[in-house]
């Protein structure tokens, strides 16, 4: 077992709601992308949570639609290993597609902090 730590950027859009997160697991209860994952918990805006994820290589799902999760989803590749991972996930503006939120690594966030102010 390794930590997962997940942030979510603190926003105005999609402020008040919460997302779910979940993880690869062949037991899990929902399919996403044709992957089992179970929900391993949610975050709120601008909230830091720690969760324990399997050593081996599987997919972290952040859930932004309780209603359509198959539809309203992201996901990242977590590559084997034992090393604490440090995810980050923040919305999009834009209303036609439901204010959709993304999943980045530190490197990127790196890059999104002097592209946007992140």
């Amino acid at each position: 077992m390794r930590k997962l730590i997940f942030k979510r950027k603190k926003t105005f859009t999609a402020s008040a709601a919460k997302v779910r997160v979940f993880i690869q697991d062949s037991q899990g209860e929902l399919e996403l992308g044709g992957i089992k994952c179970k929900e391993i918990g949610t975050l709120k805006n601008g909230e830091t949570r720690e969760y324990n994820i399997p050593s081996e290589r599987v997919y972290a799902f952040i859930v932004f639609s309780k209603f359509d999760p198959v539809k309203y989803h992201a996901y990242y590749e977590i590559t084997a290993g034992n090393e604490t991972v440090e995810l980050f996930t923040g919305p999009t503006l834009n209303p036609v597609k439901g204010n959709p939120f993304s999943i980045f690594d530190k490197k990127d966030m790196v890059e999104l902090s002097k592209e946007k102010g992140w």
